[in-house]
């Protein structure tokens, strides 16, 4: 069967990609990661695939029609964004009657409301909750509606709902070919970039869930793999995919491990094994904000070089009220721990939780600036329908009609121009200007269209 995998056109810079959907201001694009897992089953299973990843590759909707009917494909992939859920059925669902072809909806966004989805669409009749690998193969196969697990569908007027399956297992990850040879050989590898890789680098996941999974705003553990789980491929895979990719795709830079978290018994044994195994290729992970300087300093011998780490808030009782289960305390000597091992960091930190004003947003940014993280950034929280977040914010009054947070002691705009504040400390100190000189190539050069952005957006362009 020919299977079209699909991210569908949108506006400049939009990226479903990630765990959240924005318009990114520093021309970020991560890899259509679990589009690529389903790409890579689907083509070991046979079926002829072709991946469109439209916003990264800068497709607008006529050049991805054409693309899509030059493939002339027999099952459609549709993978939804927030914000782009009308777009996306706008677009593909004349392609999907022009073409006469089956469709179904995937990804962590469907299952925001997967019922309400499948009902807003007119032609595609069909949607998978959860991990979506298997449910695509068996509809690629043949298999009936009714008998595929963790399937919506319609019938009739109205939508059923099928039993849910259990989570892959280790050995049903490990028989996915690897992902980043599907993903180099379906896209363009120097579409993918973010300020806090190298470049250009490659995608990868060593395990499913998160080992937290507690955390009240997270899209993810709603919607994808849910609650705190962490189901993971065997290590000896994972050593096979980095040797793959330092052999065979000799232009990756490094690799980022994009598990939700990388837990710090399995970052130890990932290390151990990489470097009995010689392998030199550099990587980087999420992290939670309580590891061991012992094991941030194996990680490092072992070739990793950034963490990504949520912090999100420098305010105890913002923390305590989104259940990170860690404290402003342990984050900061998890920090002077990482930079004592020598691993760069990227922080992450939001503005907008419930009960937050703008004194505890300061406290943040403060906070931030003394952790002094390598890169940061600091967004307007995106309150995700179907998390605890969401629900706190809409039951009290708090989000604008966009869906935004809208706080009577901390308004809307007021959190978007603490947001504008935020980055300009960070990113115009002497500190930074100094990093950009000593590393033109990385903090300049393969940046300048960040850049040109992100400027902008500091401060005059709304976001």
């Amino acid at each position: 069967m020919r299977v079209l995998l699909l991210s569908a056109p949108f506006v400049p810079e939009y990226m479903r990609n990630a765990r959240c959907d924005f318009v990114s201001l520093s021309a970020t694009q991560w890899y259509p990661i679990l589009l690529g897992y389903c790409g890579a089953w689907l083509e070991g299973q046979g079926h002829e695939v072709r991946l469109v990843d439209a916003p990264a590759h800068g497709l607008g909707h006529e050049a991805a029609a054409r693309t899509v009917r030059a493939f002339r494909p027999d099952l459609l992939v549709l993978y939804t964004g927030r914000l782009s859920e009308r777009n996306d059925l706008d677009f593909a669902e004349p392609l999907i009657e022009e073409l006469r072809c089956d469709a179904v909806i995937v990804g962590p966004f469907a299952g925001i409301d997967p019922e309400g989805t499948l009902s807003r669409a007119r032609v595609i009749d069909k949607l998978v909750v959860g991990e979506f690998e298997h449910p695509v193969g068996e509809l690629a196969a043949g298999r009936k509606p009714a008998e595929v697990a963790n399937l919506l569908y319609k019938d009739g007027g109205r939508v059923v709902r099928n039993p849910v399956r259990p989570n892959l297992t280790t050995a049903q990850l490990d028989a996915i070919p690897f992902v980043s040879r599907f993903l180099a050989g379906h896209v363009d590898i120097c579409r993918y970039k973010t300020p806090s890789e190298l470049f250009p680098f490659m995608d990868t996941m060593t395990g499913r869930g998160c080992c937290w999974g507690r955390c009240t705003f997270c899209l993810w553990v709603n919607t994808y793999v849910t609650g705190p789980t962490y189901n993971a491929r065997s290590i000896p895979n994972v050593i096979e995919e980095f040797r793959y990719i330092e052999r065979e795709l000799p232009r990756v830079r490094s690799v980022m491990i994009q598990d939700d978290t990388f837990p710090e018994e399995r970052a130890a044994e990932f290390s151990e094994a990489k470097l009995a195994a010689g392998i030199r290729l550099p990587w980087s992970c999420y992290a939670r904000g309580n590891m061991s300087y012992e094991a941030l300093a194996l990680m490092k011998r072992a070739g990793c070089r950034n963490l990504h780490v949520g912090y999100e808030s420098g305010d105890p009782d913002v923390l305590a009220r989104l259940k990170k289960g860690v404290t402003v305390e342990r984050m900061t000597r998890f920090t002077e721990d990482a930079k004592r091992a020598g691993l760069r960091i990227h922080g992450d930190f939001a503005l907008g939780f419930p009960g937050e004003t703008p004194e505890s947003a300061r406290k943040t940014i403060e906070w931030a600036l003394r952790l002094n993280p390598h890169t940061a950034q600091f967004q307007l929280m995106i309150p995700f329908p179907g998390t605890p977040y969401y629900e706190t914010m809409k039951a009290n009054g708090w989000l604008n009609e966009r869906g935004e947070p809208d706080m009577p002691q901390f308004s809307n705009d007021a959190i978007r121009a603490m947001a504008k504040r935020a980055y300009r400390r960070f990113y115009l100190r002497p500190w930074y200007a100094w990093q950009c000189l000593c590393h033109p190539y990385d903090r300049v050069l393969v940046r300048l269209k960040t850049m040109a952005r992100a400027i902008p957006a500091m401060f005059w362009r709304r976001w």
